[in-house]
């Protein structure tokens, strides 16, 4: 079992100061995941399930927030982000139902978050960094991770590296397994990764990779740049999803720039079993959120922040992509609309809680 995995590597190295976190959805089987977090309690950790019902006595006290939180949906995770930093969680992993743990020190590995480090720092003549380079994949293939931008892709881009140190406030682990690629990269040729071939790095300010959410540590100090956005809206008939992490990961970025602090990427690496896919579905819900990747990345590399905190940051960006025009068709316009409501809220229910 993934929850079990995780227990027994906490345990295995020695970490007391560790408290998991699940926030169950419509789908969840209450009754089994209630069992398991007694099972896991009986070995001493600390481990709280929020179902539904608990979900929704915690939101009375947020309920602008409780209103942009669908159900079903990714984006429930927002509700253990809060609730760690409430209980006072210093560094804060998300991790994905099928990012089964990898035999090294997973703490200690998300343990970089809030430190000064000293890593390669990667610089991109076109601003993108691909991660899957990092990575043996079998068959011997480029790939690129879901989000990254297809305008960004097989050009002649050059990276630069040099060593440097700075503060470490989010951290992105990769995988062994099934790599977190696109649909049109599934449905092309199935690959799997084997294992990771370079040392951690961390990328310079001015330069973009996707981050997800599977396997992932930040710091409560970016908690209010680090939103996992709304998805759900229907354009032309189609449901734009599948990018809600990416384009979180995407602002977050930015923003982490704006405050001079640091991104790395690497280890911790976790085993990524991907549950079943409809890879056509896939598609369907990842269309759109493709389209207007391509014009987000390049208005988001035209705006300037001011902001000297991580919220007044955020704040900014929200009203700055308000006031772009992103695309031309209407139903857009007012997703981004909603969407940048939904991060003024989501700072809102922050400052409550920091």
């Amino acid at each position: 079992m993934l929850l079990e995995g995780y227990a027994d590597n906490i345990q295995r190295y020695g970490h007391h100061d560790v408290g998991i976190i699940i926030i169950g959805d419509k789908k969840t089987p209450n009754t089994l995941v209630k069992k398991l977090t007694e099972k896991i309690k009986a070995r001493g950790l600390s481990v709280e399930y929020l179902d539904i019902r608990n979900q929704r006595k915690w939101l009375t006290s947020f309920p602008d927030l409780r209103k942009i939180i669908p159900y079903n949906s990714d984006n429930r995770r927002n509700i253990g982000y809060l609730i760690a930093a409430e209980k006072g969680a210093r560094i804060i992993v998300s991790i994905d139902d099928d990012n089964y743990c990898g035999s090294e020190d997973v703490v200690k590995q998300h343990g970089i978050v809030g430190t000064e480090q000293r890593f390669a720092m990667v610089r991109s003549t076109n601003g993108w960094f691909n991660p899957c380079s990092m990575l043996r994949i079998d068959p011997p293939k480029t790939i690129y991770p879901r989000g990254f931008p297809y305008s960004k892709r097989w050009k002649d881009n050059v990276s630069s590296i040099t060593y440097s140190s700075g503060r470490i406030v989010l951290n992105l682990g990769l995988w062994t397994g099934d790599p977190d690629v696109d649909a049109i990269t599934n449905l092309n040729e199935h690959v799997q990764v084997k294992e990771i071939k370079s040392e951690q790095i961390m990328l310079a300010p001015g330069t973009y990779s996707p981050i997800n959410t599977q396997n992932t540590a930040f710091h409560r100090d970016i908690l209010p740049c680090y939103y996992y956005l709304l998805m759900g809206a229907r354009i032309s008939g189609l449901r734009i999803d599948r990018y809600g992490d990416i384009w979180s990961g995407l602002f977050a970025k930015k923003v982490i720039d704006q405050m001079n602090d640091r991104l790395s990427i690497g280890k911790p690496i976790a085993d990524h079993r991907r549950n079943p896919h409809n890879l056509f579905s896939d598609l369907k819900s990842e269309l759109w959120g493709m389209i207007l990747n391509e014009s987000l990345v390049q208005k988001l590399e035209l705006i300037e922040l001011n902001g000297k905190t991580y919220a007044d940051s955020y704040l900014e960006l929200a009203h700055k992509l308000q006031d772009m025009d992103i695309s031309e068709d209407a139903t857009v316009k007012k997703y981004f609309r909603r969407l940048t409501y939904a991060m003024e809220k989501w700072i809102d229910a922050c400052e409550k809680i920091l």
